[in-house]
């Protein structure tokens, strides 16, 4: 067996293990509009589903931009949009292609580098000419989305806050190389059917939450992350995020080093675990790390309170 098909299938089996406003572009397929501030953009032929929420403060302190992790989606940070809205924030939340009610199209590529392309193009048809800097916040997987995004925009980017989150000295696409045996059809088609069949369940998410979260989720977290989940096609357009990920900007993340940063890590997660702080702070050095006792990997859910302090208090600071 190769060396590629043995990483796949370690991921697979790590999988197994933890749980396993702007007028609205049409809505894509039969989905429905799943909150009342939901907007869907065509951004280079992918149905991007966003939600957008309006301070009353005025004039607005600034704008924030959320980027889910894997298997989320704006559901994630639905204990943080008050509080920030409330101290004086607009925020925008996006699904990445494949998650939430975004696009499925296997053919959409899911680098770091791509995915900040498309999230730039859906600011910059939000923003409508506005020159205001973003703050950008991601958890998790879209942690390195949210790096790549202030990496490819450093003058449009005025704050970037990383929740336990994956982080990239270079974006050397070494995933799409890793994950490439998954192209071919039928180990493609092994990997569709196991996610759909024994994945994307709710034992399963309830599994997970429960390993993420270090405490037992509630149905009304299970659900709301299942509900999306569900979508067809969803399983195959998740196999195609570690298969089509082709890296097509050269990134480096020492480019960070005059953007303000918030790295939040919960002391008890062993997805990622605290230590990888370390590596950010051998690239940006001027970052600000809050550890936030007994969190797991998903402290902004299951310790908003303190999470949105700290959130707020840095982003009050910076704006």
């Amino acid at each position: 067996m190769s060396t590629r098909i043995r990483i796949f299938l370690l991921i697979i089996a790590v999988l197994t293990t933890i749980c396993n406003p702007l007028d609205a572009s049409p809505i894509p397929r039969n989905f429905m509009r799943p909150f009342k501030n939901s907007y869907f953009a065509t951004i280079d032929s992918a149905m991007i589903h966003y939600r957008i929420w309006t301070t009353k403060v005025k004039p607005a302190k600034g704008k924030l931009v959320f980027i889910h992790g894997f298997m989320g989606s704006t559901f994630s940070f639905r204990k943080n949009y008050d509080s920030l809205v409330n101290a004086g924030y607009n925020i925008l939340a996006v699904d990445l292609p494949a998650f939430g009610y975004s696009d499925r199209g296997t053919w959409i590529n899911h680098s770091q580098s791509s995915r900040a392309i498309l999230i730039w193009k859906l600011l910059d048809l939000i923003d409508m000419g506005d020159t205001t800097k973003w703050n950008i916040i991601g958890h998790s997987m879209g942690g390195g989305t949210a790096e790549a995004v202030a990496l490819m925009r450093p003058g449009r980017t005025k704050s970037l806050t990383l929740i336990d989150a994956m982080f990239f000295k270079r974006n050397s696409g070494i995933m799409s190389t890793a994950f490439s045996p998954s192209r071919v059809r039928q180990l493609k088609k092994f990997y569709v059917d196991y996610a759909d069949h024994y994945l994307l369940t709710y034992d399963r998410m309830c599994k997970l939450l429960k390993s993420g979260y270090k405490q037992k989720p509630d149905t009304a977290d299970v659900t709301g992350y299942m509900m999306p989940l569900r979508i067809p096609e969803t399983a195959e357009a998740i196999v195609s995020t570690f298969s089509n990920c082709r890296e097509v900007v050269p990134l480096n993340a020492d480019s960070l080093k005059n953007i303000p940063i918030l790295v939040v890590w919960g002391t008890k997660d062993n997805w990622i675990p605290p230590r990888s702080a370390a590596l950010i702070k051998t690239c940006v050095p001027q970052m600000e790390l809050h550890n936030i006792k007994g969190a797991g990997h998903m402290p902004m859910e299951t310790h908003p309170k303190e999470f949105n302090g700290i959130l707020v208090n840095f982003l009050n600071r910076v704006n």
